[in-house]
């Protein structure tokens, strides 16, 4: 029987409760101990799984003899102390992204984890997810004819009320915001698509009140000859909305909704999700199969630390409302 990998947990907010819950219904990884700097959330979270336990600090749970790998689900601006502190160790790291906020820190952790030879990765959604895996395939067979266009489109003011009452520190520009937490991911599937972005023009709408985040963003990055156009805003009343589409003179693709994937040949949108599951749980499968191949040696699609700082120095830009 395949090794089943032990994960220790760096932060039980939001992102880290889901991928637990994840973890457990996983057959190659198994959550093993955990740590949150809040007592009572980590309390509460042992004690609703009897197979976890609490570590006594990060030190601790990294040492661990039933951790194999270590996820950091922190804040941004601890994701470096943490990754170094696993590297150190000798041990593999997944990091939720992004990698860091400070270029130079985050250049200093990429160089620190590819020389060690330690398998690390970030945790990206197009990293595995089924939309990804399509549109690069259909990018190879040339299903789009010439490929005219990309857009990237949010709308998130129900995701920004959610997730900022979920973690507070998001709503703080200096390391906070939809742009990092949510349009890295984009800008990370456009890499991985086309290879390296640049940023040709930003606009940021500025957050309401000094030091908060900001609440819209126009821009547009090239990748060669393709013109990727970002809107973005947390602002007003209605639905969310969270697409990405290649736009295609013969059909066109679009990440729905973040996790699903549609495709038109001129008419309506039709789906075209993975048979037989729901494009979350999907996604979940599908990116702890490419951690235990990262952890057994094998051929894996998870972006590493070098593609993580690609992305920073993307997203940094953006809102500086710069170019580079």
């Amino acid at each position: 029987m395949a090794q089943r990998y032990g994960i220790g947990f760096i932060g039980l907010g939001s992102i880290g409760q889901r991928m637990l819950a994840r973890a457990w219904d996983h057959q190659r990884v198994k959550p093993t101990v955990v740590w949150d700097p809040q007592i009572e959330r980590l309390s509460q979270t042992v004690a609703n799984a009897p197979e976890l336990r609490a570590a006594k600090d990060v030190n601790h749970l990294i040492k661990d003899g039933a951790v194999d790998i270590v996820y950091i689900a922190s804040p941004p601006l601890t994701h470096a102390e943490h990754a170094n502190a696993v590297l150190a160790a000798g041990k593999p790291v997944l990091c939720e992204k992004p990698l860091g906020i400070d270029i130079v820190t985050s250049e200093a952790l990429a160089t620190h984890a590819a020389t060690s030879g330690i398998a690390h990765a970030i945790n990206f959604i197009y990293g595995s997810a089924y939309p990804a895996v399509q549109m690069a395939e259909a990018l190879a067979q040339s299903r789009f004819g010439k490929l005219k266009a990309a857009q990237v489109q949010l709308h998130l003011p129900n995701w920004a009320a959610r997730r900022y009452a979920e973690a507070p520190w998001l709503t703080a520009s200096d390391q906070g915001g939809f742009v990092r937490e949510v349009l890295s991911h984009f800008v990370y599937l456009t890499e991985r698509l086309f290879g390296a972005a640049q940023v040709n023009y930003s606009h940021c709408r500025e957050g309401s009140s000094p030091g908060s985040a900001i609440t819209g963003l126009v821009a547009e990055l090239s990748c060669g000859d393709l013109t990727v156009n970002i809107q973005g805003s947390t602002l007003g009343t209605g639905p969310d909305v969270c697409d990405y589409t290649l736009w295609g003179e013969d059909c066109s693709y679009r990440v729905h909704d973040l996790h699903g994937l549609q495709i038109t040949t001129g008419k309506d949108w039709e789906n075209a999700n993975a048979p037989g599951t729901d494009p979350v749980t999907d996604w979940h499968q599908r990116q702890y199969d490419q951690v235990a191949a990262m952890l057994d040696g094998q051929p894996h699609t998870l972006p590493d630390f070098a593609a993580g700082l690609s992305v920073q120095r993307v997203i940094e830009t953006l809102l500086q409302g710069g170019s580079v």
